[in-house]
């Protein structure tokens, strides 16, 4: 499906005429609509490949022997909401062709972005540059708040880890690790993108909006730091379950050993009674045995309450 758009100092307009459009979106477009595009407009005929991936590379390089004017390529990774979802699953690239006055946007199959930019800024956004930086501003508002949910799981893993070793918290912390995984090397990508854009100069002047930049950086700054403090304490978490099973394997032991001795006692002192030799005390009384058993139980009960008042926790 190919939509028309036109951006002007009213906002974002459906386009009546196609002297109004300036915004192009593909969405669940077909490989018919796709190529046409690509032929209209003279763009590489792999511009658009992987842009349905996870794995795909956030980018930002100049197109050369296009139909557009000063066109260049940016591609974006946006986080969707749907948390049923995998990670994998939830990235979303958004590409980009950005040109002096035509802007086309490719966005991957049942992705709601270019729904919510227009819902949330349509009115805000008065030119072509201004809706790529709300697009970025978007994008990171998404990491931010997902970190965010991250946090707190990671705050009841924390709580998990020194009270239990179950297999679903092992499960949890696994999922969360692959999440992390994730979403840093996708902003460390992206921020490498938005530092060649960030040295445009017309894109900067375009935009005449030094407050918004700001807080895109802003934003930015704040993901890769979260991202990297959240991966820091998956880490020690990760850690802290390693130790508490080692030490719960410890305490195991120490009780196994007790248990072991305990159950020897009686074992040793009934052998002791049974060897054929002369002198053992009780051979020739008929109370023999329960002395044996006896004496076999009172060691067996002082040594198991013995045992037990010791702290296996040290």
């Amino acid at each position: 499906m190919i939509l028309n758009f036109n951006i002007s100092k009213k906002g974002i307009t459906k386009a009546n005429h196609p002297k109004q459009i300036n915004w192009i979106v593909l969405k669940n477009a077909t490989k018919e609509e796709t190529q046409k595009t690509i032929d209209q407009f003279d763009l590489p005929s792999d511009i658009f490949i992987g842009s349905s991936q996870a794995e795909e590379v956030s980018r930002f390089e100049k197109l050369k022997d296009t139909n557009l004017n000063n066109s260049y390529s940016l591609v974006l990774i946006n986080l969707s909401a749907n948390t049923k979802e995998n990670i994998e699953f939830r990235l979303e690239p958004i590409s980009f062709v950005i040109s002096d006055s035509l802007l086309i946007t490719y966005v991957c199959e049942n992705s709601e972005f270019t729904e919510h930019l227009v819902e949330q800024r349509g009115q805000e956004i008065t030119n072509l540059d201004l809706l790529i930086s709300f697009a970025i501003f978007t994008t990171y508002t998404h990491f931010i708040k997902e970190l965010q949910e991250i946090k707190k799981t990671i705050d009841d893993l924390d709580q998990a880890a020194r009270k239990t070793t179950e297999n679903s918290e092992l499960f949890r912390l696994a999922d969360t690790e692959r999440k992390i995984v994730y979403l840093d090397h996708t902003l460390q990508d992206q921020a490498e993108t938005l530092d060649s854009l960030w040295e445009e100069k017309a894109f900067i002047s375009n935009i005449n909006d030094e407050a918004l930049i700001y807080d895109i950086k802003l934003s930015q700054r704040h993901a890769n730091k979260l991202v990297r403090v959240y991966r820091d304490l998956l880490e020690t978490i990760g850690g802290l379950f390693t130790d508490m099973m080692d030490n719960n394997l410890n305490h195991l032991m120490k009780f196994l050993d007790s248990a072991g001795l305990v159950i020897s006692i009686p074992a040793l002192i009934s052998g002791i009674w049974g060897m054929n030799t002369g002198g053992i005390p009780g051979k020739s009384s008929s109370f023999g045995f329960l002395i044996v058993m006896s004496l076999a139980t009172l060691l067996t009960i002082i040594t198991a309450i013995h045992l037990k008042k010791k702290d296996y926790s040290k």
